[in-house]
């Protein structure tokens, strides 16, 4: 069975683009989405909300962080990633694969906020240190500041990209 997923603002072209759909396929239409994959799909006057705040409940309580202290950022500043130079610094590597495992998802979906630091903590994943765990463990915390962040697509915005980098 194949899926598709169409949405957008209610109008002619939308009407269209489903019956160009139908002439080649049996199509089911099945009202306005809600949920896909796990983001929360919500339609507003202004545009369409996504939101993952469910799965991050669901990544919090897994790890027993439900009641943690947020944080502001999800990486210290000062965190230098590199090869662990002591032996007594080694940890299973289970917890923190698993802690970044689940949050590759929400990179994915709506949070890409996240993506800096998420690619930054899998480079030594084969390699894992309880820092590397505190640090997986901090983008949790940071999550549990920041669970109503969400994506905004207007239906009247033109979008524009604009991207910022620190030379370092």
């Amino acid at each position: 069975m194949d899926n598709i997923t169409l949405f957008g603002a209610t109008g002619e072209l939308k009407e269209q683009t489903i019956n160009v759909l139908k002439t080649e396929f049996k199509v089911n239409d099945m009202g306005e989405i809600i949920w896909f994959r796990g983001i929360q799909i919500t339609f507003t006057d202004d545009g369409i909300i996504s939101s993952q705040r469910t799965l991050i409940d669901k990544i919090l309580n897994r790890f027993s962080m439900r009641d943690c202290k947020p944080v502001s950022t999800p990486i210290n500043s000062n965190y230098e990633l590199k090869a662990i130079e002591d032996e007594d610094e080694r940890t299973d590597a289970t917890a923190s694969q698993q802690i970044l495992g689940s949050l590759i998802y929400l990179v994915t979906g709506t949070r890409p906020d996240l993506l800096y630091t998420i690619t930054h903590l899998f480079q030594f994943n084969s390699s894992p240190s309880t820092k590397r765990q505190t640090a997986a463990k901090r983008v949790l915390r940071y999550l549990q500041g920041t669970k109503d962040k969400h994506l905004f697509y207007g239906w009247n915005n033109t979008f524009t990209i604009t991207a910022y980098t620190d030379a370092s």
